[in-house]
């Protein structure tokens, strides 16, 4: 089974820490390597997504069949969508136990979907029609 896990930083939670604090904090670049290397070994780890700053992001919204671009964030929150895996997995339960995993887990939240079709599954559904 394959789920999206949707992985929201809580920037006012993370701004009192140094990027040097958060490294160590997150078991150290060797430490998460290490980690996304064992899942993509066994096959659970699909993808993964990094997402830049949504003070870099666009909103688009079509007015009258016109696209209309702003600079401003989406919403205005603490909290924004930082990254996400996707993964096979066998079960719910060991979504949640790699989640766990996932490095400053503690001050994110992790949003779990199950994925009900993959880019695999639409380009097999494009050439049967």
């Amino acid at each position: 089974m394959k789920f999206l896990l949707l992985i929201h930083n809580n920037a006012e939670a993370l701004e009192q820490y140094t990027h040097e604090q958060l490294m160590e904090m997150s078991g150290g670049r060797e430490q998460v390597a290490a980690t996304a290397r064992e899942l993509r070994d066994s096959g659970e780890l699909v993808s993964i997504v990094n997402l830049g700053e949504p003070t870099a992001s666009k909103e688009l919204q079509f007015v009258g069949g016109t696209p209309v671009i702003s600079d401003r964030p989406l919403l205005e929150t603490k909290e924004y969508l930082a990254g996400a895996l996707l993964l096979d997995c066998a079960s719910f339960e060991r979504v949640v136990e790699l989640a766990a995993r996932i490095p400053l887990v503690e001050f994110r939240r992790v949003e779990i979907r199950p994925v009900l079709a993959t880019e695999d599954d639409f380009y097999a559904e494009l050439d049967q029609s």
